[in-house]
């Protein structure tokens, strides 16, 4: 039986949204004189409302439990966020909604991972899609980082190979992120549509590359090899977003 992923939250922030997100929290632990503070009486406000233990304890106990050792607020949360590919199409055809996906081929640091998770919730990604892995992508650092968008925007865990040839079977256009493609500018990034961002240190691998329907590169000044995967992924979210907006 596959053990539950307890999460330690110790940013405010990301915990309030995940409250607000309606996540399962075990319980929430608070500094004994941290009441004065607007934010944590939110939260606790909201926990209180939905029966979640509020367990108060001196400050310095809070130190030595939380990893970033200055928090006044951290919460105990069962991530819930698994998902299965047809699983995950089903509920975006249910909700009436164009397939939008990430794939992320092998990225390997937890920033980029995180900041591309924070862009793909806030444009609207129905999904991120990263190879099977013996560690959790969602923890603690990822929350905090995402600022909560690692929990709420839909995870699946799979062979990118079989991803893509499900993905091409539903008609969802596959896009790699490659220097030799056309500006992304000039592409048509409308309707499904799904971007393969590839490893910091060698970009897409050679066996997605040979797989993409299209390939789109971000023009650069002479000299400058590449951009950072997440202000990558972040330029062609946000370009695809402005497409549909503006059709």
């Amino acid at each position: 039986m596959t053990q539950p992923n307890i999460i330690q939250i110790e940013s405010k922030n990301a915990l309030l949204e995940l409250l607000l997100d309606d996540r399962d929290f075990e319980r929430i632990y608070v500094a004994s004189n941290a009441f004065k503070d607007q934010k944590t009486r939110e939260i606790v406000k909201i926990a209180n409302e939905k029966n979640i233990p509020i367990i108060k304890v001196p400050r310095r106990v809070l130190s030595r439990k939380a990893r970033t050792g200055a928090e006044s607020v951290v919460g105990v949360m069962v991530s819930q966020n698994t998902w299965g590919l047809d699983e995950l199409l089903d509920k975006i055809y249910q909700e009436d909604k164009i397939p939008f996906f990430l794939i992320l081929d092998n990225i390997k640091y937890t920033q980029n991972i995180a900041a591309i998770m924070r862009t793909a919730f806030a444009v609207g990604v129905n999904g991120i899609i990263v190879p099977p892995s013996h560690k959790p992508l969602v923890t603690d650092e990822t929350i905090r980082i995402s600022m909560g968008a690692a929990e709420r925007i839909p995870l699946v865990e799979m062979n990118l190979f079989e991803a893509v040839k499900k993905l091409k079977e539903e008609d969802i256009k596959i896009v790699g992120v490659h220097m030799e493609g056309q500006e992304y500018f000039k592409k048509n990034l409308k309707g499904p549509i799904t971007f393969i961002l590839g490893a910091e240190d060698v970009g897409v691998s050679t066996g997605m590359l040979e797989r993409v329907d299209e390939k789109t590169s971000i023009p650069m000044k002479e000299g400058i090899g590449s951009l950072n995967v997440s202000v990558s992924g972040a330029i062609l979210m946000y370009e695809k977003l402005r497409q549909e907006v503006t059709s």
